[in-house]
């Protein structure tokens, strides 16, 4: 016990003088950490995502934007709302972008309905999904040029939400990105 409260009595008095403080305290046989840094980092994280590994979660019952990679080079990204427990329709917009050394050959759209719509510049390397997801799934699936690095940003009515974001990498399924926006790289382009 002693230990974690000296730490946080450290990090409450360094707080001033440092960019964040970390604590890891595994009483209960869990790793807790608590991060004070705020904002989150500027520059986009590149993370480890695994090439082939599906998601799966049930449409309305609980907030996320899932993010898979194909072999061959094909990001799927597909969302989620929680209209089953708060009768709200989340609105989500999703920005996404390939490193200047790829390009984008196709996009295919899967389950839009209504104002759903989706706006692609191959040239720039960018594809903005805006759909407003309840009890279904809309998605959208970017063919790249293999092992492209992709940019994600996920917005939800309109505030920056990068908690929301879901993909499997490093052999653990990651729930919330680090920063917003979040870069992943694939295992096998």
């Amino acid at each position: 016990m002693w230990p974690a409260v000296l730490g946080l009595v450290g990090c409450v008095g360094l707080g001033s003088a440092t960019t964040g403080c970390i604590i890891v305290d595994d009483n209960d046989g869990g790793t807790v950490i608590i991060d004070d840094r705020d904002p989150l980092p500027e520059q986009p994280m590149l993370m480890s995502i695994e090439t082939d590994v599906a998601l799966e979660s049930v449409p309305g019952d609980g907030v996320g934007v899932f993010v898979e990679y194909y072999s061959g080079g094909t990001y799927r990204i597909w969302t989620t709302c929680d209209t089953n427990f708060s009768g709200s329709v989340c609105p989500m917009d999703i920005f996404t972008s390939v490193d200047q050394s790829s390009s984008i050959h196709s996009v295919t759209t899967v389950d839009l309905e209504g104002a759903d719509q989706v706006n692609i510049n191959e040239a720039a390397g960018t594809v903005d999904m805006y759909v407003d997801t309840s009890v279904d799934i809309d998605a959208i699936e970017i063919n790249t040029t293999p092992g492209a690095i992709l940019r994600v940003e996920v917005l939800i009515d309109g505030v920056a939400q990068p908690r929301f974001v879901y993909w499997f990498g490093n052999g653990v399924l990651h729930n919330g990105a680090p920063t917003s926006p979040v870069d992943f790289v694939p295992t096998v382009p």
